[in-house]
């Protein structure tokens, strides 16, 4: 199927090709320049967005990107900085540069990234949080 990724504020098409998936498109694309990019429904599970620039990426309604560092610090990046404690911007900080897996996440912040997976939740990227609820039970 023809894919093509605009900018979504110009337009302009970033990639553009024949692709099985958007998945595909990306992991082929991997480490384009998508500031900026319409990813708006997206289905990104299993997707190695390792490199890419996301800043400014429209994420919302993208699905399945709940083991992606990348769209976590985009998505992080689009918060407010003060909605977040120090604590919290730790903890953040250490699952982006170190690339913590979900086991170690729970191992080293049990209280403390349920809140910010609900801050994300409630700027609508509610994965992270309802992931952190099934691996809890």
């Amino acid at each position: 199927m023809k894919i093509e990724i605009k900018h979504r504020f110009t337009g302009f098409i970033i990639i553009s090709g024949n692709y099985k998936s958007i998945k595909e498109c990306l992991e082929q694309n991997r480490g384009a320049n998508l500031w900026g990019a319409n990813l708006w429904g997206a289905n990104l599970r299993g997707a190695n967005l390792r490199g890419a620039n996301l800043w400014g990426a429209n994420l919302w309604g993208a699905k399945n990107y709940q083991d992606s560092h990348e769209v976590f610090i985009e998505t992080v990046r689009m918060q407010k900085v003060e909605v977040f404690t120090e604590s919290e911007w730790s903890a953040i900080a250490q699952i982006t540069v170190h690339r913590l897996c979900w086991d170690s996440i729970k191992k080293r912040f049990p209280n403390v990234v349920p809140h910010i997976f609900k801050i994300l939740a409630d700027a609508g990227f509610n994965e992270w949080l309802k992931h952190w609820e099934e691996i809890n039970k």
